[in-house]
């Protein structure tokens, strides 16, 4: 177990070096692209999840929600107390900082995955494989996101909303287990349109439980945010915030699930949210790119950045208290002893929705390296059963060999972005975005 652990330190500390040295390069190579069409993204998710229609196909938005399902988790509830208590208030700075550099990483992503899809399918295992001429990396990420998906994407979320809820309502977590699996058997048996689908009523819903929460804490102590942001950047310089800020980019994933510290929620540059976008409807790979930007900002920029403010301006950091505690004694504040139901059902729901995209990825892998349908009836009563058992099984150790495949996905992925980053530039651009902006309002003016 030492070994593993150790292997796993090493890892994400390449992991977290390769993530920002990539994001680096790639936002000074496209010129600040994605990031110059943040707002213009932001604007078309929301227009998105006010007008999202049913139809045949998946539409940008929903691939979107899906994405967006796939990262949000503990990590948003417990993963920045962490951050705070490892970096102190200048943590939140840079991980400001890693997201803006992961907009380029997660942009240049999903257009490659569009940009290489076939039938429908795609994601970094298509775009892997054309870089390099043959398969061998490809099926290095693929095996990687199979088991990521058991892991992180199963087993630790499962593991803590089954906790959430028997510390909330003692409920025991077999039961939580069971009915998390009986719901998403329902929803997977639809395939990834019905997740899709899912996913577009979920994430807002979400999201908007959450914010709403939060908001309600910080509202009252408005007049406290300009010290707060002056705190958060005054101490963002000290050796101690820049390691915090660090830790949490590096060690995101095991954290999500409330096992180790840090935050890096957004997935940017690991692969999986390719995968999910290439099933929408979008013809224009820098298009569907896009909504990759509006993604990081959310994740983090957004959610990460209120649980932080609500933390700051209640309890403080000098409290004692670390990860999950630390987040609920600060709702605690606002919400006294239903904080505790509060941010049970939140991590409930978080949960859930991470639990269908990732089971979306898992079965995309799958059938890249060739598994057909009894293959993909195998996977599906494997990841529902580890569902089950997910609140009871001790889930240190697969966490800690899933954040070895979630490197060995990465990898492959970070590659690949550089070797195709001309296909990357071509298919950007002021040009080709107003191209797009033409199309979307003659098809807007058509309906």
């Amino acid at each position: 177990m030492n070994i593993l652990i150790s292997a796993e330190n090493l890892l994400l500390t390449l992991f977290g070096i390769s993530i920002a040295v990539c994001g680096g390069y790639m936002t000074f190579y496209l010129r600040f692209y994605p990031q110059k069409k943040l707002f213009y993204s932001l604007r078309r998710f929301f227009a998105g999840a006010g007008s999202e229609k049913k139809g045949k196909g998946i539409s940008s938005f929903s691939a979107s929600a899906a994405a967006l399902a796939g990262t949000l988790g503990t990590g948003n509830i417990a993963g920045v107390a962490a951050a705070l208590m490892s970096g102190g208030p200048g943590a939140i700075f840079w991980m400001w900082c890693s997201a803006i550099l992961g907009m380029s990483l997660k942009y240049a992503e999903i257009l490659l995955s569009v940009r290489f899809r076939k039938d429908g399918e795609g994601g970094p295992m298509y775009y892997i494989s054309r870089a390099f001429g043959n398969e061998k990396l490809s099926w290095v990420f693929a095996c990687g996101c199979i088991g990521a998906s058991f892991g992180v994407g199963n087993l630790a979320q499962v593991n803590a909303a089954a906790d959430s809820i028997e510390s909330a309502f003692g409920l025991p977590f077999l039961f939580t287990g069971g009915v998390i699996a009986v719901a998403a058997g329902i929803v997977m048996m639809g395939g990834k349109q019905r997740i899709a689908a899912a996913a577009a009523k979920l994430v807002p819903l979400i999201g908007g439980i959450y914010l709403a929460g939060a908001a309600l804490a910080i509202l009252p102590r408005l007049h406290l945010l300009p010290g707060m942001v002056a705190m958060i950047v005054g101490d963002a310089f000290t050796p101690r915030s820049a390691w915090g800020g660090i830790v949490g980019v590096m060690t995101s994933r095991a954290f999500r699930s409330g096992i180790t510290r840090g935050v890096f929620t957004n997935e940017a540059g690991l692969g999986s949210a390719p995968i999910i976008h290439a099933a929408s409807e979008e013809a224009v790979p820098s298009e569907e790119g896009l909504w990759g930007v509006a993604e990081v900002a959310l994740d983090t920029l957004v959610m990460c950045t209120m649980t932080a403010a609500v933390i700051l301006l209640t309890v403080g950091l000098d409290s004692g208290l670390d990860g999950a505690e630390l987040t609920l004694a600060a709702f605690s504040c606002i919400f006294g002893q239903g904080a505790k139901g509060f941010l049970a059902v939140a991590t409930l729901l978080f949960a859930f929705s991470s639990l269908l995209t990732w089971s979306w990825c898992g079965e995309s892998a799958l059938r890249y390296l060739g598994c057909g349908k009894n293959g993909t009836v195998i996977y599906r009563a494997f990841f529902l059963g580890a569902a089950v058992f997910g609140g009871i099984i001790p889930v240190q150790t697969v966490l800690t060999i899933s954040d070895l495949l979630n490197f060995y996905m990465c990898l492959p992925n970070l590659l690949a972005i550089f070797r195709l980053k001309k296909v990357i530039r071509e298919e950007s651009g002021e040009k080709i975005y107003r191209e797009a902006q033409k199309k979307s309002s003659f098809v807007f003016s058509n309906k």
